[in-house]
């Protein structure tokens, strides 16, 4: 891996990493980036959202009220999708419409607006009115099928459009966003400004678990959400948090992204989203223990197995060493699953990769992609071959009929190696800047709190120490397969913890009484009410 730095400067004082940073990010409205603007401020046109089209779904819903038309909110089953619904659930409760939630089953329905799930929402439902929310931009025949059944169809979504958009009473779309913060722009003035104020903790899950880019309107979303989500009232999320001995005060991005996000994603994966939508929603103390419970578990059952299915694909990819797109399947893949396989593969090899979960006539594909490569774009070349395709610049998705399987994969494989430059391939460390070891303190996390939250566009800054020696390695976690190092930092000072993330096969990296420069992140864990400095290891160069 080659390390980048973004900046030549050696700071030697904190207002000088600040400044670094600034200049990095190419900040120049430190007002702005520093204090975001309230969602409530925010204008359509910034968050690329049509008004009229807005207005066309507000003008529907004072009609569904005022007739008492049934309506269906159909939603999508990963966090992203989950708090959308919730938000506009709430919201046209609030409004005086008391709608009908429809969240499909991955293994069942599929992904998004489909026939098969507008069927069963029909038979259970009878609405004349559907409302999509993170999903729907490119369901052409499920929106066809909707207007010959004479139910209106108002969709909402962030996903990549094709030239042609599907037919609906009103399209609310920007790519902008994600899909609970369209939704919430979409009903934000159906409510009171307090009440869609209380829909931000939602928004904020919604806009960093789904990993959009976190600058000007999802910044002020991600910003505003985390500050909703550390005072909080709702009994799901406090529950969650409580569960996981988070403490709620201290609630970061970083609590989103790796404790509240994966456990809403789970009963997506393995199990119903609708269980995860209720847990959000629900104030009975009961029923939140219940389902916190069921969260926990479902997350515990979707990591073990994410464990032991990724070390079966990790065996088939390095046979792949060659091909510019890794591609492996098996019908041993659990659907549910396969995103997560090929987020870390990706992480690993540094290409885009797509994993299959084989049925008996079918092959489901979720994708992931490196900077620098639009995977939906590329995947559309091949859109004749599948049944279906949807998804990001960085992640997608699509169907394949198992005796077409094969052809596809070699038709992939080919375009690739002459369609993705090998320079792409080469996996480089974005790094601020050199960083001196006096500074390595608690002090320095305040500087860089300032610039939270972090995410996509906005990383968390990532800093190389130099000639650090080696006091101890090991490795740690249930299967040994994390790694946690002591580094000796400046004299007087407590030794520096590195904690790597499934990384324990670095340990022949950290010999004890060598010396090391590494590259990582800092971050405060609190232990029995002390704070203390860790760093999270990104990579290694020895000395």
């Amino acid at each position: 891996m080659k390390w980048a730095y973004t900046s030549a400067v050696i700071p030697t004082k904190l207002d000088e990493v600040k400044e670094i940073l600034l200049k990095n990010r190419s900040i120049e409205d430190t007002d702005t980036f520093f204090s975001p603007l309230h969602p409530n401020d925010l204008t359509y046109a910034a968050c690329n959202l049509d008004e009229k089209q807005i207005k066309k779904v507000h003008k529907r819903l004072e009609k569904a009220k005022a007739s008492a038309e049934k309506v269906v909110i159909f939603g999508d089953y990963d966090a992203d999708g989950i708090t959308a619904t919730a938000i506009v659930w709430l919201a046209l409760k609030e409004f005086g419409i008391t709608a009908q939630p429809f969240i499909p089953l991955r293994d069942t329905h599929g992904y998004g607006l489909s026939i098969g799930a507008l069927e069963e929402v029909i038979a259970i439902h009878n609405p004349s009115v559907v409302i999509t929310v993170d999903n729907g931009i490119v369901a052409h025949e499920a929106a066809d099928f909707l207007a010959d059944k004479g139910i209106d169809l108002l969709l909402s979504d962030h996903h990549q459009p094709e030239k042609k958009l599907p037919k609906a009473t009103a399209v609310v779309h920007s790519t902008s966003l994600c899909g609970a913060t369209v939704g919430w722009m979409m009903i934000r003035e159906l409510v009171s400004k307090e009440y869609a104020e209380s829909l931000l903790d939602l928004a904020g899950i919604g806009t960093i678990a789904d990993q959009v880019p976190l600058t000007d309107s999802n910044r002020a979303f991600a910003y505003h959400g985390v500050a909703a989500l550390r005072t909080t009232k709702r009994r799901g999320i406090r529950s969650l948090l409580a569960t996981a001995k988070s403490d709620q005060r201290l609630l970061t991005s970083t609590t989103v992204g790796y404790l509240l996000a994966p456990r809403i994603n789970a009963m997506g994966r393995l199990a119903h989203g609708m269980d995860a939508l209720r847990l959000l929603c629900s104030q009975n103390p009961a029923q939140v223990a219940k389902l916190t419970t069921l969260l926990t578990e479902t997350n515990s059952e979707r990591q073990d197995l994410t464990r032991d299915l990724f070390e079966e694909a990790l065996e088939k990819a390095k046979e792949q060493s060659e091909e510019h797109v890794i591609i492996v399947y098996s019908e041993n893949y659990h659907e549910g699953i396969i995103g997560l396989i090929a987020g870390r593969l990706m992480e690993r090899f540094w290409k885009p990769v797509i994993v299959l979960s084989v049925a008996k006539t079918t092959a489901k594909a979720s994708v992931r992609s490196i900077p620098g490569i639009h995977i939906t774009d590329f995947l559309r070349n091949f859109k004749e071959q599948m049944t279906s395709l949807g998804g990001h610049p960085m992640a997608a998705g699509f169907g394949v009929e198992n005796t077409k399987l094969e052809a596809l994969v070699a038709a992939i494989q080919k375009k690739a190696r002459k369609a993705i430059s090998t320079d792409i391939l080469e996996q480089m460390l974005t790094v601020e800047c050199q960083l001196s070891k006096e500074l390595a303190s608690l002090a320095l996390l305040q500087v860089l709190e300032a610039f939270a939250p972090f995410g996509a566009a906005n990383p968390y800054p990532v800093f190389a120490l130099h000639d650090l020696e080696v006091a101890s390695a090991k490795s740690m976690g249930k299967d040994g397969t994390h790694l946690v190092v002591t580094l000796s930092t400046a004299e007087d000072s407590y030794p520096l913890k590195v904690i790597g993330w499934r990384q324990a096969r670095r340990l022949d990296q950290f010999e004890v009484g060598s010396k090391v420069t590494i590259a990582g992140y800092f971050e405060k864990n609190v232990w029995r009410d002390k704070e203390y400095l860790q760093f999270i290891l990104k990579d290694v160069q020895q000395v």
